[in-house]
């Protein structure tokens, strides 16, 4: 109980500054996994359902069709995976991604070619877990323009009411390119297990 007040007394700071803007979306997002597989509803980009196992994952979204993706461990704490996204636009966008994870800090790219449109897009995410709390800067960049397209700050603690359950609130300020503060979002992903591993 006591881990849990820290928690929120260090996320004071970020919640006032997100609730002392008009613009702040609520965004919560739901996932469930039993014996290997995860079902997920996530608001956050579009209302995405996802269902996954053993590191194969496919999404439904407002703005993709279908997409697929796989990522794997490859040693040392690094992994790697590919994704491919049929879009409502009808565009076909391939990505990559590799992310390293040690002692709760991490480090995650990610590159996007949208094949129709011949644009290059990616992000270069830090971030930490520890002791329940976790916090991330993520760039976004768009290659083929050489701009940088700005930044998301997220902040979050998770809950383990259970060994089953979880609860995480949290709030994420994106930054533009010009440093200006964008729409902000806060919710509570909520993480429930039935047996076996969750597939991640």
């Amino acid at each position: 109980m006591k881990k849990f007040l820290m928690a929120l007394i260090l996320m004071i700071p970020m919640s006032v500054y997100a609730w002392s803007f008009p613009s702040v979306g609520v965004e919560n997002d739901v996932s469930v996994s039993s014996n290997g597989w995860t079902v997920s509803v996530d608001q956050n980009g579009g209302n995405a359902v996802s269902v996954g196992t053993s590191g194969l994952l496919f999404t439904n979204s407002d703005d993709v069709r279908l997409g697929v993706a796989y990522d794997t461990p490859l040693l040392w704490g690094l992994s790697g995976g590919t994704s491919w996204k049929y879009t409502t636009d009808h565009d076909h966008v391939l990505g990559v991604n590799t992310a390293i994870d040690y002692w709760g800090a991490n480090l995650d790219t990610a590159v996007e070619w949208n094949l129709n449109e011949m644009d290059f897009d990616a992000s270069v995410g830090t971030g930490y877990t520890a002791f329940g709390l976790d916090g991330s800067v993520t760039s976004n960049w768009d290659i083929d323009r050489f701009s940088y397209e700005g930044i998301d700050v997220s902040s979050g603690y998770t809950w383990a009411v259970t060994d089953t359950f979880s609860v995480r609130p949290n709030v994420t300020v994106p930054f533009d390119g010009s440093f200006g503060v964008g729409d902000i979002t806060a919710g509570v992903s909520i993480s429930l297990s039935f047996g076996g591993t969750p597939t991640e």
